[in-house]
């Protein structure tokens, strides 16, 4: 569990919340968002639909954990930055979990 929070310190929140914030906050459009943080963004992203591939949650197990809670936060509206979720069915049915296990809506 613990490697998925520093994950999602290093390696995903400051790729899909950034451009999520360009699009939405700082209204940019597609094309003005960096191009390095989409890259690394749907790097991120692959990651998390590998890693579900296999387990219902990140850090595997039975149930949902603090890993889970943590990066549904900027994984559920990452299509607002210019990720198209359907590429990831992994994650999206994750996210679906996530969001039944803690009340999220």
């Amino acid at each position: 569990m613990l490697e998925w929070l520093f994950w999602e310190q290093y390696s995903h929140e400051p790729y899909v919340a950034v451009a999520r914030f360009q699009r939405v906050y700082a209204g940019k459009t597609a094309g003005e968002v960096e191009p390095r943080l989409l890259e690394r963004g749907h790097a991120a992203l692959t990651r998390m639909e590998t890693a579900l591939a296999g387990s219902d949650w990140l850090a595997g197990g039975q149930r949902a954990t603090l890993a889970d809670l943590a990066l549904v936060a900027y994984t559920r509206v990452a299509d607002e930055g210019g990720f198209e979720m359907g590429a990831y069915p992994n994650v999206r049915d994750w996210i679906g979990r996530v969001e039944t296990a803690f009340g999220i809506k």
